[in-house]
């Protein structure tokens, strides 16, 4: 090989080397805010441990979850309790230390035949008469698929469905349950506005507030 040509090689391989270097994986920590850095526990004793064909119970992580953030799950109802891809995902409802209404949800992943917490947040309403509220942020799937989440309560009783308008120009729009609503899709998208409907199709909540976690 000519000397011109081995001095180009090595100059390419040197810039490949330095390009790589500079390029950095997509972090968890970009796509979460601080409320929602992983959660994960080390398996004890009191780890949930699955038999094959086995779920845990469905209050049993939740609890421990909240216990985590410092505040006790007071009349817990986990209202949401799907299959997130690979992953799984509860929605759940309970009243705060201070009397608020409080809302949350938690992703758990099984490793090594142990479900383990992965991502959850909290958000609590600043009044007991509070009439609705929500939160929006997003969470990798153990897959790595961004993942926006929307979730909320509202207390109105003649909410029958939420709606979701997204800053990309979608919608969607679910049912509460037990007062609490919760929907995931795919990408990191901003909600501009979530309203509460009743079953007449007509407005009860113009614009739940978006409250920080």
């Amino acid at each position: 090989m000519p000397i011109r040509r081995l001095s180009w090689s090595i100059a390419l391989l040197a810039l490949i080397i330095m390009i790589s270097g500079c390029i950095q994986p997509v972090s968890t920590v970009d796509l979460t805010r601080t409320a929602l850095a992983p959660f994960a526990v080390v398996p004890t004793a009191t780890s949930i441990v699955i038999p094959a064909g086995a779920t845990p119970s469905p209050t049993l992580l939740v609890e421990q979850f909240i216990l985590s953030r410092g505040e006790q799950p007071n009349g817990l109802q986990v209202w949401y309790d799907q299959p997130q891809a690979f992953d799984r995902l509860q929605g759940f409802s309970y009243t705060g230390m201070t009397g608020v209404p409080c809302v949350g949800y938690l992703l758990s992943t099984a490793i090594g035949g142990v479900w383990q917490p992965n991502n959850g947040a909290l958000v609590c309403a600043d009044s007991p008469a509070t009439e609705a509220f929500a939160a929006v942020t997003y969470f990798l799937t153990s897959t790595g698929d961004p993942t926006t989440i929307v979730f909320g309560r509202v207390m109105n009783p003649a909410a029958t469905a939420v709606a979701v308008v997204f800053n990309d120009g979608t919608s969607q729009q679910t049912a509460p349950q037990a007062g609490g609503f919760l929907i995931v899709r795919p990408d990191v998208v901003a909600a501009t506005v979530i309203t509460a409907i009743n079953a007449e199709g007509n407005t009860v909540v113009p614009n739940i507030p978006q409250l920080p976690v």
